[in-house]
Protein backbone atom coordinates (compact mmCIF):
# COMPACT_ATOMS: atom_id res chain seq x y z
CA UNK A 1 0.00 0.00 0.00
CA UNK A 2 1.83 3.07 -1.37
CA UNK A 3 -0.02 6.36 -0.17
CA UNK A 4 0.98 9.88 -0.78
CA UNK A 5 0.62 12.88 2.22
CA UNK A 6 1.52 15.44 0.67
CA UNK A 7 2.77 18.32 3.00
CA UNK A 8 0.99 21.33 2.91
CA UNK A 9 3.21 24.49 1.95
CA UNK A 10 3.89 25.91 4.92
CA UNK A 11 6.05 22.94 6.31
CA UNK A 12 7.93 23.03 3.11
CA UNK A 13 8.67 26.97 3.92
CA UNK A 14 9.35 26.13 7.36
CA UNK A 15 11.90 23.48 6.76
CA UNK A 16 13.32 25.59 4.07
CA UNK A 17 13.94 28.06 6.64
CA UNK A 18 15.42 25.86 9.06
CA UNK A 19 18.20 24.43 6.61
CA UNK A 20 19.11 27.82 5.56
CA UNK A 21 19.74 29.23 9.56
CA UNK A 22 21.41 25.89 9.79
CA UNK A 23 23.83 26.11 7.24
CA UNK A 24 24.36 30.08 7.58
CA UNK A 25 24.88 29.37 11.60
CA UNK A 26 27.34 26.19 10.44
CA UNK A 27 29.14 28.45 7.86
CA UNK A 28 29.94 31.41 10.04
CA UNK A 29 31.29 29.34 12.67
CA UNK A 30 33.29 26.99 10.93
CA UNK A 31 35.11 30.07 9.07
CA UNK A 32 35.32 31.58 12.98
CA UNK A 33 36.62 28.27 13.90
CA UNK A 34 39.67 28.05 10.83
CA UNK A 35 37.09 25.15 9.36
CA UNK A 36 36.50 24.51 5.57
CA UNK A 37 33.34 26.86 5.94
CA UNK A 38 31.88 26.08 2.28
CA UNK A 39 31.59 22.32 2.95
CA UNK A 40 30.25 22.71 6.15
CA UNK A 41 27.78 24.86 4.99
CA UNK A 42 27.08 22.93 1.94
CA UNK A 43 26.83 20.26 4.46
CA UNK A 44 24.03 22.25 6.85
CA UNK A 45 21.55 22.20 3.94
CA UNK A 46 21.49 18.50 3.38
CA UNK A 47 19.22 17.96 6.72
CA UNK A 48 17.68 19.02 9.96
CA UNK A 49 19.57 18.75 12.65
CA UNK A 50 21.91 15.79 11.63
CA UNK A 51 24.33 18.15 10.06
CA UNK A 52 24.22 20.31 12.70
CA UNK A 53 24.99 17.10 15.37
CA UNK A 54 27.70 15.81 13.31
CA UNK A 55 29.51 19.46 12.81
CA UNK A 56 29.33 20.21 16.41
CA UNK A 57 30.54 16.57 17.23
CA UNK A 58 33.36 17.08 14.42
CA UNK A 59 34.57 20.66 16.17
CA UNK A 60 34.16 19.07 19.18
CA UNK A 61 36.62 16.23 18.85
CA UNK A 62 38.90 17.90 17.27
CA UNK A 63 39.53 20.52 19.63
CA UNK A 64 40.04 18.29 22.39
CA UNK A 65 43.54 17.72 23.65
CA UNK A 66 44.79 14.65 25.53
CA UNK A 67 43.25 15.46 29.05
CA UNK A 68 39.67 15.75 27.62
CA UNK A 69 39.25 19.80 27.48
CA UNK A 70 38.70 22.08 24.59
CA UNK A 71 41.36 24.10 23.18
CA UNK A 72 38.70 27.11 23.82
CA UNK A 73 38.67 25.90 27.62
CA UNK A 74 42.52 25.77 27.57
CA UNK A 75 42.52 29.44 26.52
CA UNK A 76 40.20 31.13 28.82
CA UNK A 77 42.41 29.40 31.94
CA UNK A 78 45.59 30.94 30.04
CA UNK A 79 44.19 34.37 29.97
CA UNK A 80 43.58 34.40 33.68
Amino acid sequence: MNRDFPLPGWVWIVLAILLILQAAWIFHDARRRGYNPWLWGALGLLNVPSSLIIYLLVVNYRNRDGKGETKHALRKHALR
